[in-house]
């Protein structure tokens, strides 16, 4: 295919020497100042936890890597989630769930292990049902019961509405009231 064609030969290129130092000690001579400092034993690399703060750039990408793990551990610390309570004593804990088209919900209360409470608690419970719209799509009766000093009380409920997203409740623990509220999980 390209056998009428001229090969075309650069002149200076014929002109210069190429050299390749295939020794050591030649290869170090030549080489830039850094390379034969490392070769030398003069510049030794940083090893370990040392090259994360021994360099300016490295330190602050450590102290902005401390400072952002630090500030999630805060806010995960601090915003505890809106479906646990702990009311004169008694923690309180909602959760709702889907199975098979019906939407269950469940408040559980048990005693605090650090409080010193040993009288049983008269517990009510009025659940919302918040549908997809952001409406209020059921609302029951106040359950009743009464927790035992050292026992653990559930009280449950059951929802025929699919479109439920959210359930709302408003406890009461002797006359004290919190509102705990828990998305559906599917």
């Amino acid at each position: 295919m390209f056998e009428d064609v001229k090969e075309i030969l650069d002149p200076e290129r014929e002109k210069k020497e190429y050299h390749f130092f295939y020794n050591h000690e030649e290869r170090i001579k030549n080489a830039p100042q850094i390379v034969k400092d490392y070769y030398a034993g003069k510049m030794k690399p940083l090893r370990g936890f040392q090259a994360l703060y021994k360099n300016k750039a490295n330190l602050y990408i450590l102290l902005a890597l401390v400072f952002f793990v630090g500030v999630a551990w805060i806010y995960t610390g601090f915003n505890r989630s809106r479906n646990y309570a702990k009311i004169q004593g008694i923690d309180c804990q909602l959760t709702a769930f889907s199975y098979d088209d019906t939407i269950y919900a469940s408040c559980k209360f048990s005693p605090n292990p650090r409080s010193k409470r040993n009288e049983p608690a008269q517990i009510q419970v009025k659940y919302q049902a918040i549908n997809a719209d952001k409406q209020l799509a059921w609302e029951s009766e106040k359950d009743y019961g009464s927790l035992e000093a050292g026992g653990e009380l559930f009280l449950r409920t059951k929802l025929m509405d699919y479109d439920i997203i959210r359930v709302d409740a408003l406890v009461s623990v002797d006359g004290e009231e919190k509102e705990l509220s828990t998305p559906v999980k599917r």
